[in-house]
């Protein structure tokens, strides 16, 4: 039996009798419901993974050698657990009056707090609820049907709707505290901002959906930004209950019941998504995840602290601009690419052959298009000369076979993601050794591959773009490369990913990914003394 379910058996029956247990505490219960959750994500990604690719989500991890095709979206499976977990929450939420209205058989005349039940309470919860949701769906959609950046703006603006209208009848807060520094010019120490405030929260919601989505394009990273993100909330929300300052009390308990189980299914996820991974999280979990964010600083009242924690996705945002809004060209993916001299161990030379024949194979007996044909004659063609190389050479395999497997590799996961409506049972069999074999690929068949950052032609740029990138050079952040003429020629992709290897140099993907974490974990540690110690000089 595998390691996930075995601690899923013997974990499950544990969390059930301390939830039983402490089922006067609704802290306790939700977070033995979230262990829960994290359990049942544990289990339910890998079961579904087939299923998903029958589907057609499915996708090929462009940051390999081998391009393993891998299912997608599976980000709706952690999202859907995660509403579940929630939703068998709310009676827990309410327990203390379940238990006032057993002591009243009927209600006093005077009709005390302790018997009235708290809707306010529960719309709020609902609203957060229904937001999450919302964007559950519509980023499955987006997974789906590729939605156009136009869409993936409007979208998280209707999904915010019913938290901002529950905000706007429960709290109404529309002022913000003005520095020190600044009252003096304003004459005043608030300024009642009325419906700007609405679009600022409004715009909060579709920032924090699309940043998590914009730092991607490695295994891993999606989620794990999201964890760090959540546990720092969690940090502090437990920091301020430990105070025993009951003001506020309840807005810190509702960030806690949405963010538990969020990170026991995130880390759950993150254990089959990370280097090398097993499934795609898809655009699903992005904007699941940013949702519940935005939703925690909306009703939890603190938007501003919570952009302290956004810092890296701001930075990231404002360094992709100039490709975002079409002022340097912008290519579809902008992932940092294999270096060239990345080393191929001899078992990964030879799986990735063996994938390729048994391919070919099946696809000769299935019938697949022309295209596809010729394409799968090209492959034993360049699989021939490496493998005839390397019986010839072994000490030569690195640099004689690197360009061979990855043009074949191109075309190998073009093959697999042009199906046929019904493949026969040769290339269906064919797929699921495949598929088990990019499974139980170790991360030390790829500790020799490392990433160098992808670059764009500038080809096309417009002026102001070309201005942004002398600013960019001068300050360290683009390696420009120029021609002859000292003309710029083209330009690293600006991301956060491409940027730290710029200035770190080349990495494995999992040095990269441990970096940005590291990033926005240093970011959280800022963010904290930001709040905490430096707000008095600005604030009291």
């Amino acid at each position: 039996m595998l390691l996930h379910k075995k601690v899923t058996l013997a974990s499950s029956p544990l969390l059930l009798a301390l939830s039983w247990q402490f089922r006067d505490e609704p802290l306790a219960v939700c977070t033995c419901i979230s262990g829960l959750a994290g359990l049942a994500t544990w289990c339910i990604v890998p079961a579904t993974v087939s299923t998903f690719k029958r589907a057609g989500l499915l996708g090929a991890d462009l940051a390999k050698p081998n391009r393993p095709v891998l299912a997608e979206s599976m980000g709706v499976v952690a999202a859907m657990i995660y509403l579940v977990a929630t939703f068998l929450f709310i009676p827990a939420q309410f327990q203390n009056w379940w238990t006032a209205q057993k002591q009243d058989t009927a209600a006093p005349p005077s009709l005390p707090a302790s018997f009235v039940f708290p809707f306010g309470r529960l719309g709020e919860y609902l609203s957060a609820l229904l937001s999450l949701q919302s964007m559950v769906f519509l980023g499955f959609a987006d997974d789906v049907l590729d939605l156009r950046w136009r869409f993936k703006l409007i979208l998280p603006t209707i999904a915010s709707i019913p938290t901002l209208i529950v905000y706007y009848v429960g709290y109404g807060v529309t002022h913000v505290v003005v520095p020190v520094f600044m009252r003096q010019w304003l004459g005043t120490h608030i300024v009642e901002l009325g419906a700007l405030y609405y679009v600022y929260i409004g715009m909060m919601a579709v920032f924090c959906t699309n940043a998590i989505n914009i730092l991607a394009g490695i295994n891993g990273v999606e989620v794990g930004q999201s964890i760090v993100i959540a546990v720092s909330i969690i940090v502090k929300d437990i920091a301020y209950l430990c105070t025993g300052n009951a003001e506020g009390e309840y807005y810190h308990l509702f960030t806690l019941y949405l963010l538990l189980p969020f990170v026991s299914v995130s880390a759950a996820l993150y254990y089959w998504n990370v280097h090398p991974a097993r499934v795609f999280v898809g655009d699903t979990y992005c904007y699941f995840a940013g949702m519940t964010f935005a939703v925690c600083g909306i009703l939890g009242h603190f938007s501003k602290t919570l952009m302290l924690f956004f810092v890296p996705q701001i930075f990231n945002f404002i360094y992709s601009a100039p490709q975002i809004f079409g002022l340097v060209p912008c290519p579809r993916h902008r992932l940092p690419k294999i270096a060239a001299g990345s080393p191929l161990s001899r078992t990964m030379v030879a799986r990735i052959q063996g994938e390729i024949d048994a391919t070919n194979a099946g696809a000769g007996s299935s019938g697949l298009s022309d295209t596809s044909s010729d394409e799968s004659a090209e492959q034993p063609a360049s699989g021939s000369r490496a493998a005839s190389a390397a019986a010839a050479d072994r000490g030569g395999i690195i640099s004689r076979m690197h360009k061979s497997v990855s043009t074949a590799m191109v075309s190998f996961a073009r093959a697999r993601t042009k199906r046929p409506a019904r493949p026969s049972g040769n290339l269906r069999a064919s797929r699921t050794r495949s598929s088990r074999a990019n499974s139980s690929t170790s991360a030390s068949a790829y500790a020799g591959i490392y990433m160098v950052p992808s670059r764009t032609s500038l080809r096309g740029s417009k002026p102001l773009g070309i201005l942004i990138l002398r600013v960019y050079e001068r300050l360290g952040l683009a390696s420009i490369e120029r021609n002859d003429r000292g003309e710029m020629v083209s330009v690293n992709n600006l991301t956060l990913l491409n940027l730290v290897l710029v200035r770190c140099g080349r990495l494995t993907e999992s040095q990269l990914n441990r970096r940005i974490l590291l990033i926005q974990s240093l970011n959280s540690v800022l963010a904290f003394l930001i709040r905490y110690r430096l707000s008095h000089v600005f604030y009291f």
